[in-house]
């Protein structure tokens, strides 16, 4: 969760006013600061590659990029916007996105609109896939791979690097996809999960679990911000158990791991009314006992809680994403956590609506 002010997380309980902004980066090196918007929408994806795209409208056709080096051009300018929560002493910004121009389209004469399409940096990164195959660098750690992948493509982005993991790297063939075979199978070793964040920078990080803080609550009633719950449960996609194992080719019986959901408490756990049913995943990268266990205890995090599929409709929180979790408190005592996987926002009055995992927790007593 981005970090705002407790007068805006108190204003967000409330009545209060927004308004948004967009900046634009050309592919020259200018700025053009708050240009005239009409609408903006940004969905945070955490199950897709690019975890952030968005969608504007701009209220000035004659923005039209009719030069590549011109501020909404797809061939190299960035857009960077903003959510004003508006308080009493002023607007308080919060950074919802940055990244590149995908596609630009211009509606005339009938309505004048001009519509943007923008994907986070992570797509820059994907789109420079290798000319010929290539290999990690022997002795590198995971996360400096993982930050020389992405600063080959992008030299001077601040990559941020969460976990504190010091493992080496093994070395890994890279066909000719930078992201999906190189990125995120050295991220899938440690654990990790890697994407561009609202300010353009790229985070490495451990995956979420339901154990983490809530970094905001979901509270039902006349002074709380749920306006919906609806609820799936559904045994597609949950697994209980992950197997990780490595892969060699020099004869050597390669690692082995199983960690399986053993929580007494749990709906799914191994063996019990839930049943058995193990997820499996190779990779080279995985050399040693301890990652094998790493990697398959990330992946059974993942994996684990989709047994209630959540849909949250709240009044709107600027400064979630993907991987917070939230506490929904019920009236009638119930608290639920959830893990934001899906968070879309857009620059109207409205609710917002998380798609997110859960497991429900029965409510307190005493």
């Amino acid at each position: 969760m981005w970090n705002i002010s407790a007068a805006a997380r108190a204003a967000l309980r409330g009545a209060h006013g927004i308004t948004g902004r967009a900046t634009a980066y050309t592919p020259s090196g200018g700025v053009l600061a708050d240009f005239p918007i009409k609408e903006a929408s940004i969905t945070a994806d955490a199950k897709s590659q690019v975890r952030r795209t968005a969608t504007l409208t701009v209220a000035d056709p004659s923005m039209w990029p009719s030069s590549g080096f011109d501020a909404l051009s797809p061939v190299g300018a960035e857009i960077a916007l903003e959510y004003g929560i508006v308080l009493s002493t002023g607007v308080e910004w919060v950074p919802v996105f940055r990244g590149p121009v995908q596609t630009a389209s211009l509606d005339m004469p009938i309505t004048d609109a001009l519509s943007v399409d923008l994907s986070d940096r992570s797509k820059t990164v994907a789109d420079d896939r290798f000319d010929v195959p290539t290999q990690t660098i022997a002795g590198n750690t995971v996360v400096q791979e993982i930050t020389r992948l992405i600063r080959a493509t992008l030299p001077n982005v601040e990559v941020i690097d969460r976990t504190g993991d010091t493992t080496v790297a093994a070395v890994l063939d890279i066909d000719k996809e930078r992201w999906q075979d190189g990125i995120e199978k050295l991220a899938d070793s440690i654990g990790a999960e890697v994407f561009a964040d609202q300010v353009g920078r790229f985070v490495i990080r451990p995956q979420p679990t339901l154990f983490d803080d809530p970094a905001w609550v979901v509270d039902a009633g006349s002074t709380g911000v749920l306006v919906k719950l609806e609820r799936e449960l559904t045994r597609d996609q949950v697994y209980n158990a992950v197997i990780a194992s490595g892969q060699r080719s020099d004869g050597i019986p390669p690692v082995w791991a199983k960690v399986t959901d053993d929580d007494p408490d749990s709906p799914t756990r191994y063996g019990g009314p839930f049943g058995r049913k193990p997820r499996f995943y190779s990779s080279p990268l995985l050399t040693s006992q301890d990652m094998a266990e790493a990697a398959a205890a990330s992946l059974l995090e993942r994996v684990r809680g989709y047994v209630a599929s959540v849909e949250v409709t709240a009044v709107p929180n600027p400064a979630l994403e993907p991987g917070d979790v939230i506490e929904v408190r019920l009236l009638d005592g119930t608290r639920q956590r959830h893990i934001l996987d899906k968070v879309p926002l857009t620059f109207s009055p409205g609710v917002q609506a998380y798609t997110t995992r859960s497991i429900e927790l029965p409510a307190e007593s005493g």
